[in-house]
Order: structure tokens, then C-alpha cells, then sequence
């Protein structure tokens, strides 16, 4: 199952693979080779980090259902069961994500497999997570040393409720920061729309004009870098190729109208990013902020110059 969950972790990488060679295979036209390597990207590392992100989640609803878990269990073993005893009768319980990881080790428990071996290889399988690591530890070692395994579990219960309620207040206070990143991002886009009805036509306006000086002499950035293979220049070949591929224009219009589309891009991805770890202390937490601004900006964006410029 393992080895099947890596393999379809690569048929991403694999497709975006084949997709960025046909891409390739257009060099004569810029337009089209950009959205198919483009198209790639988005293949090749959004899937990736959707899986790891759904991972992610699936540990943090783990992680909240112990408690509950660890509490069955202890009551189970006062009334006179055994650890492995215990496991079986919970493992007829819904405890949410965290079901299918007891029947684990109530199906290896009951192969021959001892119950300490069994919660190590619940703890590998959660790798990810360091307070299932160190449940695991304490209950194990309490095991090994014939300590009273359920007064364990039940301070140890106690004490993961208390850092997840302490957790889910840190996350409602949080909440209103997230909600302050959203606006911001938003409040940045409608600064980029008024820079681009102000900027743009004034720039077509001095082009037509032909003003050669003062505060009207405003241009085409890039008219020192044609024909030219200087480092500072390289923006502007960027700022071409989206262009060509996003029909923004040309000249200066095609310079800003790239520039503010890769600014939205840009600044939506890090808000997002940055948004996940101060509302929920984890930056792979934040891509679905990451995505949902980003794509927002760039649609915003894009119908704007499309529709109302």
C-alpha cells in the first residue's frame, strides 16, 4: 500500500514531465510553449503539496481524536482488561481518522504481534506527527517498566486536551489575523487595478503625443533592452513571454500588465503561506490560503484587463 501511495505520488511529476516536452516542442511559438510548460508547473508541484497538505490534516484530526482514545482505553484496562484486550474493544468505536489506525493494531495484536510493537509501528505511520511520537514513548515505557499503564494513559489524555483546547483558542484568536491577510491581499489588488488605469493610459497617451520630456515623459521600460542580452534585461524577456502567453499586449502595456499579474501572483502565494502559520502554526497549512488568493488575484486580474481597460 505504501510503495502504491509513492508510486501515485510521481504520476504528477511523470505527467508534467511529458506535458513540459510537448511544450518544447512549440519553440517557435512563445505563447504556447509558455502555458504548456506553465501548465506543467501547476501539475508538477500542486498535487504534490496537496498530498502532503491532506496528510497534514489527517495527523491534526489523529491527533485531536486521541485524547478520547487514550481515555477508552485506560477505563477498559480499570475494569480488569489487558492492553491488547483493551485495543479490541476500541477498536469497535468511531473515533474518526484515527479508527482505521487502532484496527491496525488490534489486526497486528492479534497476528502474534506485541501490543508495544504495535503502538511503535502506529507511531512510524504517523512519523509526522511528534506528540503521537511521544504518546507512543511514555506509554511504552511505562509498559516496560510495569508502571500503572492506565493512570498513564489518563494523565497523558488530560494533558493532550489541554494543549489541544489551548490550541483551538490560540486558533479563534489567530482567526482574525488570517482575516486581516485576506484584506490586505485584496486591498493590494485594487491598489494594482488603480495603478493600472492610471499608469497605462498614461503611457499610451505620452506615446502618441511624442513627449520627450518632464513629467509626461513617460515609457516603455524596456526600449533599452530590445536586441539587447544584458542580466537587468531579463525581466523584460519574462515579461514578453507572459505576454504571449496571457494576450496582455505589447510595449508598455504588456510591461506593466506582466508586472502587476506577477506581483498578485507572487504576494498571494506568501500571504497565503504566511497566512497558514500565524492562523494555524503550519506554513503547508497555508496553501489552501496560498491558492485561493493567488487564484483570486490572477482572475481579478485578468478579467479587468480583459473587460474593463
Amino acid at each position: 500500500m505504501k510503495e502504491l501511495k509513492i508510486k501515485m505520488q510521481h504520476i504528477p511529476i511523470i505527467v508534467a514531465a511529458i506535458i513540459a516536452s510537448v511544450g518544447l516542442a512549440f519553440y517557435n511559438n512563445i505563447g504556447i510553449m509558455g502555458n504548456l510548460i506553465l501548465l506543467a508547473a501547476v501539475i508538477g508541484i500542486i498535487p504534490p503539496v496537496l498530498i502532503r497538505y491532506f496528510d497534514a490534516k489527517k495527523i491534526k484530526d489523529v491527533e485531536d481524536r486521541l485524547p478520547v482514545f487514550l481515555l477508552d482505553l485506560s477505563e477498559a484496562q480499570r475494569i480488569g482488561m489487558t492492553l491488547p484486550e483493551s485495543l479490541k474493544q476500541v477498536s469497535k468505536a468511531d473515533y474518526g481518522k484515527l479508527t482505521p489506525e487502532i484496527q491496525k493494531m488490534n489486526d497486528q495484536i492479534s497476528w502474534g504481534i506485541t501490543s508495544q510493537i504495535a503502538m511503535e509501528n502506529f507511531a512510524k505511520r504517523m512519523k509526522r506527527s511528534k506528540l503521537i511520537g511521544r504518546v507512543v514513548r511514555i506509554i511504552n515505557e511505562t509498559a516496560n517498566s510495569g508502571g500503572d499503564i492506565a493512570r498513564t494513559m489518563e494523565s497523558t489524555a488530560s494533558d493532550l486536551a489541554t494543549i489541544k483546547e489551548t490550541e483551538k483558542e490560540r486558533k479563534s484568536v489567530t482567526a482574525q489575523h488570517t482575516m486581516v491577510m485576506y484584506a490586505i491581499y485584496f486591498i493590494f489588488i485594487g491598489i494594482v487595478i488603480g495603478l493600472s488605469n492610471t499608469l497605462i493610459p498614461m503611457l499610451n497617451l505620452n506615446i502618441e503625443a511624442g513627449a520627450a520630456g518632464g513629467i509626461m515623459a513617460f515609457q516603455d521600460p524596456c526600449l533599452g533592452c530590445v536586441d539587447s542580452k544584458v542580466f537587468y534585461c531579463i525581466n523584460c524577456s519574462i515579461f514578453s513571454v507572459m505576454c504571449q502567453m496571457f494576450a496582455l499586449g505589447g510595449g508598455g502595456s504588456c510591461y506593466y500588465n506582466a508586472l502587476f499579474i506577477l506581483m498578485a501572483v507572487i504576494q498571494g502565494i506568501l500571504t497565503g503561506l504566511v497566512a497558514g502559520q500565524i492562523g494555524e502554526g503550519s506554513v503547508i497549512a497555508g496553501v489552501k490560503h496560498s491558492i485561493i488568493l493567488t487564484a483570486s488575484g490572477f482572475g481579478i486580474l485578468m478579467v479587468v484587463q480583459k473587460f474593463v481597460m
